[in-house]
């Protein structure tokens, strides 16, 4: 089960041309209005999103990494994101109660 930032950041990686999306792009586009943290907790609820989908082998995150901390600069879509993505998505389209109408013949005399 994905949480709604997990699937915007899915969601960003497959609109953006070659499955890669830099990390200020998901700093910016996404409001904090839509999250019920505060500002100063936001960017380390986003990295925790991240750093999970990465776990989970959704995303490969492109950075630096130092003895305590990552610095994720970069993310890329792996084919099991795309995957997980195109399930997601199907699973949203609506269904439509299409009935199959079979031709019977009349014999007529």
């Amino acid at each position: 089960m994905l949480s709604r930032l997990q699937q915007y950041i899915l969601e960003e990686c497959v609109m953006a041309k070659g499955g890669s999306i830099s990390r200020r792009i998901l700093d910016a586009n996404y409001k904090a209005s839509q999250s019920r943290a505060r500002g100063e907790n936001f960017k380390k609820i986003i990295t925790q999103s991240i750093e999970r989908l990465i776990a989970r082998g959704f995303l490969v995150g492109y950075g630096v990494k130092t003895k305590e901390k990552l610095f994720i600069d970069k993310v890329k879509l792996t084919a099991e994101g795309r995957r997980r993505v195109q399930q997601w998505r199907e699973s949203r389209q609506a269904k439509l109660p299409l009935h199959k109408i079979t031709n019977k013949c009349i014999k007529l005399k």
